[in-house]
């Protein structure tokens, strides 16, 4: 989601006063946390964002799944 998509998706909404940056960055906090494979695609693209604070955390919330699934696959 660039920007303007982000500005026209949430206008008027308490969403946009934490802004793209900070929003993305808390859903991948969230993924992270509890997520599970079928977020990965999602924060691979992530990755991939311009926004360092967004592709940093996505790169995390990644490490995070991925040790959660070696840990339930190894049980």
């Amino acid at each position: 989601m660039d920007h303007q998509t982000f500005k026209s998706t949430f206008a008027g909404t308490p969403i946009l006063r934490s802004k793209r940056k900070g929003f993305l960055r808390n859903v991948c906090v969230a993924l992270g946390n509890t997520g599970t494979r079928e977020a990965i695609p999602s924060l691979e693209q992530a990755c991939m964002d311009p926004e360092p604070l967004i592709a940093e955390h996505a790169e995390w919330a990644i490490e995070r799944i991925k040790s959660r699934i070696t840990k339930l696959d190894s049980e």
